[in-house]
């Protein structure tokens, strides 16, 4: 009895074979076109779950990198507009020392006062700036709303709110990104201290207050202060409270005059009979300061309580220039705040592109390599496959 050869087993063996080389081959193919050493993610779950993992941390960074390139955009040009507005303030400071100085003729001080008027309208066109999406830099979160407004009188009033805008840069990190227009025109402290003077001078006279404080923050009381002969030679003042005299006594020039919390220094040459107001003010407004100088530069220079008002003027507009300089100087702490962020995120982008192609990239001279051995490979299951075919019975009888 002859022994049957049974071919199927060999067929459907090398068969298989071939079919498994053929996907391996897809496989290298695929891997070489697209750059990728995980073409499936059933390939390697672990890793597949890591790179997706990266893929939006890198998607987060980028948003970051464009949130803080929009916030320097908005800063510098927040930054070019304070340092516009120094310069409006030492001009308009310079003007005004000029007009104390009383050599000016009367059409030269017109002319001074024109330029006032025109410091004034560009001081006021600064606070209505706009960015380039149409939004108000200055009304806080009101952006449509303009900000400054100004009546005949010249009086600045404000429509917008007190609240920033802000701009998030990092996952625990948000960046404002404009200052609200208050707090960076209109709430500058008193180079006085917690005073407003208001002078009735003498011909003559050279009186200046040059500070006034109040312990008591209760007190918002108004002061008034006059100054006297006493029969020693001396000048002697007296001190009234809301209308009602509190304190009376000789003046020494060494000494501050102090009452309860309240003192009092004053500079400069005292006439009999000058007066100084104090009425209770922490801070002022670049916009009421630029129409006292407009409106004091038409007085008499013999005018003393016109005069001290202008050196009040002067101070004031020197006290603005230190205000919107430490301005410059948080907005540049926060531009440098954005570099640091913006390397920090560039750094931790690089490596996580470095960790990413770790797990995802391919290695194409190993890929190489393989592919050709599983080309090899296939070639050889395809011969076998071929053999395989024509192996019966029939071919050995």
């Amino acid at each position: 009895m002859l022994n049957r050869i049974s071919s199927f087993h060999h067929y459907q063996a090398v068969q298989n074979d071939l079919r498994r080389q053929e996907n391996k081959v897809h496989h290298n193919q695929a891997q070489l076109a697209s750059g990728k050493r995980l073409v499936e993610p059933s390939e390697d779950p672990l890793a597949t779950h890591y790179i997706q993992n990266v893929g939006q941390q890198t998607e987060q960074l980028k948003q970051y990198v464009n949130s803080i390139v929009l916030s320097r955009n908005r800063l510098e040009h927040q930054e070019v507009i304070v340092a516009n507005a120094e310069q409006y303030i030492d001009e308009a400071k310079r003007t005004v020392m000029e007009m104390i100085n009383g050599s000016l003729a009367p059409e030269d001080r017109v002319a001074k006062q024109r330029e006032i008027e025109e410091l004034f309208d560009n001081m006021v066109s600064l606070g209505n700036t706009q960015d380039e999406s149409g939004n108000f830099i200055f009304s806080g979160t009101k952006t449509k709303v303009q900000p400054f407004f100004r009546d005949k009188e010249g009086n600045v009033s404000y429509a917008g709110d007190n609240y920033q805008r802000k701009m998030r840069i990092s996952a625990g990190l948000e960046m404002p990104i404009n200052d609200p227009g208050n707090q960076v025109f209109m709430q500058i402290d008193n180079p006085f201290g917690d005073y407003d003077p208001k002078y009735q001078l003498q011909e003559g006279s050279e009186l200046l207050l040059e500070r006034a404080t109040n312990l008591d923050s209760q007190d918002q009381s108004s002061y008034r202060l006059t100054f006297v002969d006493m029969p020693s030679g001396n000048y002697g003042y007296q001190l009234e409270k809301d209308g009602s005299v509190v304190q009376a006594d000789e003046f020494n020039p060494s000494q501050p005059i102090q009452f309860e919390n309240l003192s009092i220094q004053l500079k400069g040459q005292i006439t009999k009979g000058d007066v100084i107001e104090l009425e209770p003010k922490q801070t002022f407004t670049m916009f009421d300061t630029f129409k006292r100088a407009r409106d004091l530069s038409e007085g008499s220079v013999s005018d003393a309580s016109n005069t001290a008002e202008l050196h009040q003027v002067t101070q004031e507009m020197h006290a603005a220039f230190i205000h919107f300089n430490k301005a410059r100087s948080d907005l540049g702490a926060r531009l440098s705040t954005l570099d640091i962020q913006e390397h920090q995120h560039e750094d931790f982008l690089v490596t996580l592109a470095k960790s990413k192609s770790t797990f995802e990239d391919l290695d194409y001279a190993a890929a190489v390599v393989e592919f050709n051995e599983n080309t090899r490979a296939l070639q050889a299951s395809q011969l076998a496959f071929g053999k395989a075919k024509d192996l019966t019975l029939f071919n050995y009888i």
